[in-house]
């Protein structure tokens, strides 16, 4: 691996943008009045099969005798644990002048090196990058992408400090994609970031890469650049995705960055919001088909509109970063909730997606959500603060379900929230108020983010009234009121059909050697006979209880059957009987009333704005 010099003083500032650089992005110029860069990165990929890049990190003006290095256990904008420390390899340590530096490994994800007072230290280090999913590295003959949190050590002195990264391309590649500034157009393949947030929020793409056309808005550039993208119509789907930004920026009024890239990373999982970018699994493969392309463009509105809502309006948690430890919030339900909400909305505005198509996505989420037994367990506020152990979408483990998504649930109550602000103000008011009051009060004003309350009052504000029951919902398991809420637009939902299973409406589990009632379905045959949560099943029609599989044995009962059951409650013994019901199709289909009032038309009609399809 090639060294790389002991005193390095990059100086970087007063940014524009220019165009035709070969890594197809914009580049920057330097200026005498940056700062000094003190950390600076070579990453290099020598043997790209090898799934390794080799990185050289050196750091001058260190202070003290010994310095921690350390690895980040997670990467902004995916709230989970990762091994970076467990895919280094190969580490060793040097000062300017050559000469080895003694250090141990503290921790999993901690370098412990003896600096003696050197003016500079030089790390060199390989990162192993084998996975595909879009929020750890890669490396292979094909392509590359860089997650730099998986692949970057930091010290905590210089956190906050500049930062250079210089890629050694492979030879056998082309491009470079990412949202990072080049230094210069001269230095179209080494980068600056303002501090390791900028650097850990932007990832890099390399390879052979596509390129669809790109287009401005306001004089600013917006890119989507990526691996294998497909035969598709390039044009006409760039041209939507334009038109679907601008019914995002609209809503705030500003572009807070000076360029936009959409790295499509190729085969992979999922998608992660960036500061100035997005990092894509995609595939253009299909996309002629207008159902297919409509998907695809809602993923897409989704993780672009998180440039406002998560990145710039966010909680006080997510920035400045703790990268050794997760960074709790209870207010995911709102950052990535409401994003799946407007996803739908920015569709719609921009054109592309029917009013109707609008009423059945959001009814889709509602069954997602009513038909998932966690419902009962985890409150939207639980499913965010515990996202670092059961994931996003709720733990799947055997047995009966017991959390929930806060993308499904936030979604929901942001749709509520627009609907109730809308109806309180006649319409005056709407959640978009509640977006622009939190960037500009907030992101633009305060420099920061917002707090658990501090959302709660930008609500009320906007509402210019209390809203409890909202908030309610989004802290409890209470059953939420759908008619009341919908009826604010002139929504109602469809009568759901009588299927032929027989329905109880009590869901039950196995405790030890005990069948006990863990909840009970509102308006349910089990909530009408008295059935609480808790009761403990002794009998069922005279059989014990514990030798008969209860879900199995209410599914070869017919409706209108009766039911005996013995049940313990605390010390008490009780005798219920009941009679089965039909079990109900619960898709939660929306429509509108026949007849609704001006405000109720009103409100539904400049709800999503345009409603015609593309």
């Amino acid at each position: 691996m090639k060294k790389i010099y002991g005193r390095l003083i990059l100086a970087v500032a007063l940014f524009f943008i220019l165009f035709g650089t070969r890594s197809l992005l914009p580049a920057t110029l330097g200026s005498e009045s940056a700062p000094a860069v003190k950390t600076v990165f070579t990453i290099s990929m020598d043997n790209p099969a090898s799934h390794c890049y080799q990185v050289t990190l050196s750091c001058q003006g260190l202070e003290g005798t010994i310095c921690d290095y350390k690895m980040p256990v997670w990467s902004p904008g995916y709230y989970g644990l990762f091994d970076f420390g467990g895919k280094v390899r190969a580490f060793r340590v040097e000062d300017g002048e050559g000469r080895e530096l003694k250090w141990e490994k503290t921790g999993s994800s901690t370098w412990r090196v003896v600096t003696d007072q050197a003016e500079s230290v030089i790390l060199n280090y390989e990162v192993l990058a084998t996975s595909q999913f879009v929020g750890q590295s890669y490396l292979g003959e094909d392509r590359g992408y860089i997650v730099p949190a998986s692949v970057c050590m930091y010290t905590d002195e210089l956190l906050h400090s500049p930062v250079i990264v210089k890629i050694n391309l492979n030879p056998a590649w082309t491009t470079i994609a990412t949202g990072l500034d080049p230094v210069s157009a001269e230095q179209a393949k080494t980068f600056f970031a303002a501090d390791f947030d900028q650097l850990y929020d932007s990832p890099i793409l390399m390879g052979n890469l596509d390129s669809l056309p790109p287009f401005k808005i306001q004089g600013i550039p917006h890119y989507f650049i990526g691996y294998k993208l497909g035969n598709f119509n390039h044009q006409q789907f760039m041209n939507e995705l334009k038109a679907v930004i601008e019914a995002g920026l609209s809503i705030i009024g500003e572009i807070p960055y000076r360029h936009y890239t959409f790295l499509g990373i190729g085969p992979g999982q999922g998608g992660i919001e960036h500061l100035d970018s997005a990092a894509v699994s995609f595939s253009g493969d299909g996309l002629d088909n207008r159902q297919r392309r409509i998907g695809t463009l809602a993923f897409l509105a989704h993780e672009y509109f998180h440039h406002f809502n998560v990145k710039r309006i966010r909680p006080l948690a997510l920035g400045p970063f703790d990268y050794s430890q997760p960074n709790l919030t209870n207010m995911l339900w709102v950052s990535e909730g409401f994003t799946v909400y407007y996803e739908y909305l920015l569709l719609c505005r921009a054109g592309l997606m029917t009013g109707e198509e609008f009423l059945e996505a959001i009814g889709k989420i509602i069954a997602a959500q009513e038909n998932n037994p966690g419902r009962f367990f985890q409150s939207a506020t639980q499913s965010s603060y515990n996202t670092w152990t059961q994931g996003p979408f709720g733990a799947k483990r055997p047995g009966l379900r017991k959390t929930i998504s806060y993308y499904d649930k936030g979604a929901i109550l942001g749709f509520l929230l627009d609907l109730n602000l809308r109806q309180v103000t006649g319409n005056r008011r709407s959640l978009d108020d509640v977006m622009r009051t939190l960037y500009y009060s907030f992101y633009k004003e305060k420099g920061r983010g917002f707090a658990d309350q501090e959302f709660r009052l930008v609500c009320e504000a906007v509402a210019g009234c209390p809203l409890p029951e909202i908030f309610e919902y989004a802290s409890t398991t209470r059953a939420i009121d759908y008619p009341k809420y919908l009826a604010y637009a002139g929504l109602e939902l469809e009568k759901p059909g009588e299927l032929p299973e027989a329905y109880l409406g009590a869901l039950v589990e196995k405790v030890d050697d005990r069948l006990v009632v863990a909840a009970v379905e509102p308006d349910s045959p089990a909530e009408r006979a008295g059935i609480i949560a808790g009761d403990e099943l002794k009998a069922i029609d005279g059989q014990q209880a514990k030798d008969v599989d209860f879900n199995q044995w209410i599914s070869s009962r017919q409706p209108d059957q009766r039911l005996k059951l013995s049940l313990l409650r605390g010390e008490k013994n009780l005798e219920i009987e009941l009679v089965l019901n039909h079990q109900l199709e619960r898709s939660f289909r929306l429509k509108p009333v026949s007849n609704p009032t001006p405000l109720q038309a009103q409100i539904l009609k400049s709800l999503t704005g345009k409603q015609q399809s593309n």
